[in-house]
Formats: C-alpha cells, sequence, structure tokens
C-alpha cells in the first residue's frame, strides 16, 4: 500500500475546512450568546441585512450562508424580538422582504466589532503574508467550487 494510500479522512483537505468551520462557528457562536443573546444564524441574518440591505428569504439564504430554513427561522426569531420587520417589495409586492428595525441597526452596530474581533483572533496565528496566501487560495478554491458546480448543473440539463 502507497503512503498516500494510508492517508486518513483528517488529512483530506475538505475536511479539514469543516472542522475549522466548526470550531470557528463553536467560538463565535459562544462570544455571540454571550455578548448579544443571539445565535449565529441570527448573527448571520443581521449582518447580511444590515450590510447589503433589505432581502428576501432566498437572497438572505445566499447572502448569509444559511439553508433557507435556517435564514427563515432566524429571520422569524429577530421579527419576533423587533430587530427584523418583513416589508413589501416596492418592485414586486407579492415579494416580501426582510429589513432591520432601529433596534436592529443597533445590534448590527454590536455583531460587527465582535466578528471582526473574532476573524482577528483566530488567524492571529498567521502573520500577514500567511494571511494573503490563505485569502488568495481560499479564493480560488471557491472560484472552481463555484465553476464546477455550474458546468455539472450545465451537464445534467
Amino acid at each position: 500500500m502507497k503512503a498516500a494510500d494510508k492517508a486518513g479522512l483528517d488529512q483530506f483537505l475538505t475536511y479539514r475546512l469543516h472542522v475549522l468551520n466548526k470550531l470557528s462557528e463553536r467560538g463565535i457562536g459562544e462570544r455571540y450568546q454571550a455578548k448579544l443573546g443571539i445565535t449565529v444564524p441570527e448573527a448571520r441574518v443581521i449582518a447580511s441585512v444590515g450590510s447589503f440591505g433589505p432581502f428576501s428569504i432566498m437572497d438572505l439564504a445566499r447572502h448569509a450562508n444559511l439553508d433557507k430554513s435556517q435564514a427563515s427561522r432566524a429571520a422569524e426569531a429577530l421579527i419576533k424580538q423587533g430587530l427584523v420587520q418583513r416589508e413589501a417589495s416596492d418592485d414586486d409586492g407579492r415579494v416580501v422582504l426582510v429589513s432591520l428595525t432601529t433596534e436592529g441597526r443597533a445590534l448590527y452596530r454590536k455583531v460587527m466589532p465582535i466578528a471582526r474581533k473574532w476573524n482577528e483572533d483566530f488567524f492571529d496565528c498567521l502573520d500577514d503574508k500567511e494571511k494573503a496566501l490563505l485569502g488568495h487560495a481560499l479564493d480560488k478554491a471557491i472560484e472552481n467550487a463555484l465553476a464546477r458546480m455550474a458546468g455539472e448543473v450545465e451537464a445534467r440539463a
């Protein structure tokens, strides 16, 4: 058996990225819960809507990198707390958009510094060159994955 054949799951880049993601989400989740009393999906909804404006649930899910059901549940929880509101789209009255309330905008101003600080702390083990290289490598991998997925969708159609 070749050495490459002996490599376990823990050596797959996708597995390692998944572990890194879970560790990151657990850590930032603990901060959001302790400091703001909200979950990671709720924080992503607040951050996405606050950064990019009102969204339909489908667009919100895409921007917040959540499943549609996660985005919907998080938005609903935030609506109940008075942090997010529903409104009809000016372009299409059939489309319902979610936007931040005044209280939601105040929360947005608290979420973003926590997210920035967590990101800085999470990667403080890397020097500036390593951070730039990692960012570039991740951008390339994401672009490649999106292109492959688009090609797979076209191939099936």
